[in-house]
């Protein structure tokens, strides 16, 4: 298991949210081709598919795509708790391994 893996894993999973932008403001969604391993992480880590879950998986996914170390990259605890975002980590490694 390689950071660059996960980090790829990350940015594949992150393309999978689609913003829609209408008149109540934007709203993410998962667009109708994500993987059933995501749709897996979203609901064993956050529980649910809230568009509140979204948006911490969302932010999570490209803070690790675009980090220059996964474990040492920082997180906009406002948006999305640490752990949450070590939970995501770990279940990105999870898939990754396999």
């Amino acid at each position: 298991m390689t950071d660059d893996n996960v980090q790829a894993l990350a940015a594949e999973y992150a393309s999978c949210f689609d913003f829609d932008f209408g008149d109540s403001g934007i709203v993410l969604t998962l667009s109708e081709e994500a993987p059933p391993e995501l749709l897996s992480m979203i609901k064993d880590v956050l529980g649910d598919n809230t568009q509140e879950s979204l948006v911490k998986v969302y932010e999570s996914l490209n803070t690790i795509s675009e980090a220059d170390d996964i474990f040492s990259c920082e997180i906009d605890e406002k948006v999305c708790p640490l752990s949450i975002f070590c939970n995501i980590i770990k279940y990105l490694i999870k898939i990754n391994d396999r």
